[in-house]
C-alpha cells in the first residue's frame, strides 16, 4: 500500500507557527523596548546628576559670600509675601531663600595701596564711621560701574544685627528699630556718613551691601518658566524693595539658573557646630540640596518625591 506524503503544513499548524511567532516576537521587543528605555533612563539620571552638580556649583558661589544671619525663608506659595525666618533642617516647603552679601566687587579695586572697601572701621560723632584701610571713593566708582550708586547701598553692622532676619526684608513687621542695616546717607574717600536707625558701632565686621538674592523654583504647572530655578538681584531690602510681589525693585533681575529643577533647600544643623545650636557667628557650614525632576513610567518629567533625583553640598558661608 502506498503511503501519501505531505509537502505542506496545515493550517491549524500554521496558525501554531504565527501564534508562536507572534509570542517569541512580542517577548523579543518588549525586551529591546525595555532595554533602550534603561539606557535613556540611565542617560538621563546621568546628566541630571551632572546638571545638579553643575548647578549647586554656581549657587554654591553666592552662597560662599553670604551674611549667615541674614538667610531667611520666604514665600511659600507664589502668592505670599511671608518670612518664614532662618531655614532649618527638615523643612522641605519650597520657599525662596533669601539673604544679603557683602560687596565683595568694591574689594577689587585700589587707590595706592587701599582696597575700596575694608570691614574694619571707627565709630567717630554724629554716626559717622572712618575707614581704617580703604578708599571710599573707589568703592563708589566700581558701584557705579555696576549700575548703582554707594548712596543706595547700606552698610551691615554684624555687632547690631536684629536676631529676628526677616526684618531685614521689610516683611514681619518690616525694617523698624534695629535691623542690622545702615542706609548710607554722605561719603568722601575716608568717612560715612550714616542714618540713626540702627547706631553702628565701632570694630570690625561692618560690610558694604549693594544688593538682596533671592533664589526661587518656579512650579507653575504647565507654564513656560514651569520648573525654572530663579535668581533674583538688584533689590535693596534695607530700602523695602522686594524682589516680587508689592514694593519690587525698579531694576530687579531674573535670572533663570537652571530648568527641569523640583526643589531646592537650604539649612544648617548646630550639631555641625560641636552641639551648639546659639552659634550664629562668622564660618557656619551650611547644606544645599538640589532636585532635578525624575523620569516617571511614561518617560515624562515628574516631580513626584520617588523619582526625583537629589544631590547635596555642603558650603562654607563666610560671613
Amino acid at each position: 500500500m502506498k503511503i501519501k506524503q505531505r509537502n505542506a503544513f496545515t493550517l491549524i499548524e500554521l496558525l501554531f507557527v504565527i501564534v508562536i511567532l507572534g509570542i517569541v516576537g512580542g517577548i523579543v521587543l518588549e525586551t529591546i523596548r525595555q532595554y533602550y528605555e534603561n539606557i535613556y533612563r540611565t542617560q538621563e539620571y546621568t546628566k541630571r546628576v551632572a546638571q545638579a552638580d553643575q548647578i549647586l556649583d554656581q549657587v554654591s558661589k553666592y552662597f560662599e559670600n553670604a551674611i549667615s544671619s541674614s538667610i531667611v525663608n520666604l514665600d511659600h506659595t507664589e502668592s505670599e509675601e511671608v518670612c518664614y525666618g532662618p531655614p532649618v533642617s527638615g523643612d522641605l516647603n519650597d520657599s525662596t531663600i533669601a539673604f544679603v552679601a557683602p560687596d565683595s566687587d568694591s574689594l577689587l579695586g585700589t587707590s595706592g595701596s587701599r582696597p575700596g572697601w575694608n570691614e574694619d572701621a571707627l565709630l567717630l560723632s554724629g554716626n559717622v564711621i572712618k575707614a581704617l584701610d580703604a578708599n571710599y571713593t573707589m568703592a563708589g566708582n566700581i558701584i557705579a560701574a555696576l549700575g548703582s550708586t554707594l548712596g543706595n547701598s547700606a552698610v551691615y553692622d554684624a555687632d547690631s544685627v536684629d536676631v529676628n532676619a526677616c526684618t531685614r526684608f521689610g516683611l514681619n513687621g518690616g525694617l523698624t528699630g534695629s535691623a542690622g542695616y545702615h542706609r548710607i546717607t554722605g561719603s568722601n574717600e575716608t568717612n560715612l556718613t550714616l542714618n540713626t536707625e540702627n547706631n553702628a558701632t565701632d570694630g570690625k565686621r561692618k560690610y558694604l551691601l549693594r544688593t538682596g538674592y533671592a533664589f526661587r523654583v518656579i512650579s507653575n504647572t504647565g507654564q513656560p518658566d514651569d520648573g525654572n530655578l530663579m535668581l533674583y538681584t538688584n533689590f535693596r531690602p534695607w530700602d523695602g524693595e522686594r524682589y516680587r510681589g508689592t514694593n519690587v525693585g525698579l531694576n530687579v533681575k531674573a535670572n533663570v539658573l537652571a530648568q527641569n529643577v523640583a526643589h531646592f533647600y537650604a539649612d544648617y544643623n548646630a550639631t555641625d557646630f560641636m552641639n551648639n545650636a546659639n552659634l550664629n557667628d562668622r564660618g557656619l557650614v551650611w547644606r544645599l540640596k538640589l532636585c532635578m525632576r525624575g523620569i516617571d513610567a511614561n518617560l515624562s518629567d515628574t516631580n513626584a518625591e520617588s523619582q526625583v533625583i537629589c544631590r547635596e553640598r555642603r558650603v562654607h558661608v563666610r560671613y
